[in-house]
């Protein structure tokens, strides 16, 4: 299995959203999500020079990679937040080809329940919601 690209999206809201789709020639996708930045989608696009063609399931290698490629840029900001972005996705589709929860790969289960979390970007109420979750200015 092997990166075809990667692609991204912002979800215009609060805050703007970006979210990362990864695809394979195995007709795998993975999905990831970074915060706002500007200029974090062409950060991303980048990574396209040289994450394609290669194996999605090696991820410590591959974000090692995206560290590099960010050369002196530092170990925080908007280049971290794209790496994050397209690690998640990378995770996705790790676990959507073994069958099994990301969680197995990352140490393992800790609870059986969690509490369910949502942002509606300083309590806009339920109506906004559905005008958040549309991406406007998508790049697929």
């Amino acid at each position: 299995m092997r990166i075809t690209e990667i692609q991204t999206a912002v979800i215009e809201a609060n805050y703007d959203w970006t979210i990362v789709k990864v695809l394979t020639d195995a007709g795998l996708s993975g999905w990831g999500e970074a915060f706002f930045a500007p200029g974090l989608t062409a950060v991303i696009r980048e990574f396209n020079e040289f994450l394609p063609g290669e194996d999605p399931r090696d991820v410590d290698r591959l974000c090692r990679l995206m560290r590099t490629a960010l050369g002196a840029t530092g170990t925080a900001g908007m280049g971290y937040h794209a790496i994050s972005g397209v690690e998640a996705a990378l995770w996705d589709i790790v676990g959507k080809s073994t069958n099994l929860p990301v969680y197995q790969f990352l140490g393992g289960k800790y609870r059986d329940r969690v509490r369910i979390y949502a942002d509606c970007h300083a309590g806009k109420g339920l109506a906004s919601l559905s005008s958040v979750l549309v991406p406007r200015t998508p790049s697929w």
